[in-house]
């Protein structure tokens, strides 16, 4: 199983070589700053499923103090993966995505922090924060 994904412009292209059977949409407002949307749409996969196939040298990173970090691609500007903190996890922008997926398990985070304007969508769990870190080893199947 393989799936591909590609930024806007087509420079940065990744493989993805698991199923992805979960995903995400969180509500925070550096979520939000981060897609211009009220919510980001994403999904984890363990590095070892991941690679990039062109482009990764027209990725720049930024990061806040707080560890939150953005990659993108200098040509479009479109998110791109990024590793999670310090975790061997990477961050996978369901939009760059052009396999389709059918996930069997759909999550909301950060409730709390939703944009008044923005809907929530339909999940089968709801957290007003972030999950915990055991919570999101055991949803995604991550070490």
């Amino acid at each position: 199983m393989s799936l591909f994904g590609s930024c806007l412009c087509g420079a940065v292209q990744f493989q993805v070589t698991c199923t992805i059977d979960t995903i995400y949409h969180c509500h925070c407002g550096l979520c939000r700053k981060q897609t211009g949307s009220s919510f980001n749409a994403a999904s984890l996969v363990e590095q070892s499923h991941f690679s990039w196939l062109q482009g990764d040298q027209q990725i720049r990173q930024y990061q806040k103090t707080s560890g939150f970090r953005s990659a993108f691609c200098t040509v479009c500007g479109s998110c791109v993966p990024n590793q999670v903190n310090q975790t061997s996890w990477m961050w996978i922008p369901l939009g760059l995505l052009d396999s389709e997926i059918n996930p069997i398990q759909r999550l909301n985070f950060c409730l709390n922090s939703k944009a008044t304007w923005g809907e929530s969508l339909s999940a089968d769990q709801d957290y007003p924060e972030l999950p915990s870190s055991t919570e999101i080893k055991a949803y995604f199947k991550l070490d």
